[in-house]
């Protein structure tokens, strides 16, 4: 099966058009705050993985954009700051990608 690599860095599956990841989704529902532009939001997590998250908030974000996250990104899931970069937008949030 031939892999086409995007722009975005991303790999597809042309036969199936299928996303391959290099980090395994997470599925869950978790308030959060965050920082940007100076600021702190509310948001909730809706999505989670090693290398960023997806958050569902209100408000006006911008591609590359840096946030600061707060989510249970340790292994105990415990309240920890991630670094990244908002990588993509649509009208219910944002993508970030986190800094590795």
């Amino acid at each position: 099966m031939r892999q086409v690599k995007p722009r975005d860095g991303r790999r597809l599956r042309r036969s199936q058009n299928k996303q391959v990841r290099q980090h395994a989704r997470t599925p869950c529902s978790e308030d959060t705050h965050f920082a940007a532009n100076r600021r702190l939001f509310e948001g909730r997590i809706k999505n989670l993985s090693a290398g960023g998250t997806y958050i569902q908030s209100k408000g006006r974000f911008v591609i590359g954009q840096e946030v600061v996250v707060a989510g249970p990104f340790a292994e105990d899931r415990s309240d920890v700051k991630r670094y990244g970069r908002i990588v993509r937008l649509d009208a219910q949030g944002f993508a970030v990608r986190f800094n590795l």
